[in-house]
């Protein structure tokens, strides 16, 4: 392959790759420090010689990043026996939030395809390492499923995303990564679901109804299952898949319930998805569901310029015989629109299916 003998220096006029310096040896010791396993020797060695031995070897192709005149981390590519690369990066905490890592790595897999003629260039991170993951989105990878148990750290295995890119590929976001706004009311708060709210989460998904209208969540659903349920939701936000709020006393931040919007659709200006939900025992029969479906369905059809979705169409499906699911459905408005026969599977049969919904115009 094309590689260069020594490196070349890449800029898009405010990220600059190039080769390591000497005034670079306490940048990453400080980096080192904030993290790493490895010591300032170890920084020392590695920016003295081991990044320009590993480029003469062509094991590991290291820039480092400079942004604002200083040392900001390091960016790589790792050839393979097969013409392809993996990409590597890491930055400093002070440079973070400001999208230089993105802007990084278009500058190398310009260089990883452009000048050395790779064919595919790979990512993958442990899972939970949505830094890693959200410059891996930014700069336009596609993800595959999640490899379990692919990676070793601290001596344990761990689960590892994966994505890869090609030279004709767009370097920006193939989809969007939905953030979740905090919507409020006077008595709500919808927000994320925190780590310490697993026992919440377990109490209100363990239930008869949940049993017999959902037969597909399992009973009883313990903290493990809350646990692959939150990171879950988060990997389906990641990917623009869905929304997911913790429905919350907005005095006492207390869980009450859950509000998913999933099954969302672009077609165009035609935005349409579905609501889901369920509640937690102890706030059943206070009007809570209803409300947040209210609030969130205020936002969804608000325009993107208010700080809306800018939705056209929202919908709820339940069994036939769910009576509380219709209720809350009702109450927040929605109409009955459809029944299909026998199109809701439920624990004892299959129940006719009922279908509500909402427009921006109703």
């Amino acid at each position: 392959m094309p590689i260069p003998a020594e490196h070349p220096v890449l800029t898009d006029g405010v990220v600059t790759l190039r080769a390591p310096r000497p005034d670079d040896i306490e940048a990453q010791a400080e980096r080192n420090r904030e993290g790493s396993r490895w010591n300032d020797e170890d920084a020392r060695r590695w920016m003295t010689f081991g990044i320009t031995d590993a480029w003469k070897r062509r094991e590991r192709l290291m820039f480092v990043v400079e942004y604002q005149g200083r040392y900001a981390g390091s960016v790589a590519l790792e050839p393979d026996v097969d013409g392809n690369a993996r990409v590597h990066y890491g930055l400093s905490a002070w440079a973070r939030g400001a999208g230089v890592m993105s802007r990084a790595v278009r500058l190398i897999l310009e260089f990883g395809f452009t000048t050395c003629g790779f064919h595919v260039i790979r990512w993958w991170a442990r899972v939970g390492n949505w830094p890693s993951r959200r410059v891996a989105w930014a700069t336009g990878f596609r993800f595959s499923e999640t490899i379990p148990r692919m990676a070793e750290e601290n001596g344990r295995r761990v689960d590892a995303w994966n994505g890869w890119i090609r030279p004709d590929d767009p370097r920006e976001p193939r989809q969007p990564w939905f953030e979740h706004p905090v919507l409020e009311t006077s008595r709500l708060r919808l927000r994320t679901w925190r780590e310490d709210e697993i026992p919440r989460i377990t109490t209100a998904r363990t239930n008869q109804a949940t049993a017999h209208f959902l037969p597909f969540i399992p009973q009883p659903f313990s903290a493990e299952d809350a646990r692959f349920w939150l990171k879950d939701m988060a990997e389906q936000a990641a990917a623009g898949r869905r929304f997911n709020w913790c429905v919350a006393d907005a005095e006492t931040d207390e869980g009450l319930g859950n509000l998913t919007l999933f099954s969302i659709h672009f077609r165009g200006e035609v935005r349409d998805a579905e609501i889901g939900y369920w509640m937690h025992p102890d706030a059943q029969g206070r009007g809570v569901m209803s409300e947040a479906i209210k609030r969130v369905a205020e936002w969804y059809f608000a325009p993107e310029s208010a700080g809306g979705f800018g939705g056209r169409r929202l919908f709820i499906r339940t069994a036939s015989t769910n009576a509380p699911a219709r209720r809350t459905a009702e109450k927040a408005g929605f109409r009955h629109v459809g029944t299909e026969r026998a199109a809701f599977k439920i624990s004892t049969h299959v129940d006719d299916e009922v279908t509500y919904d909402l427009l921006i115009t109703d």
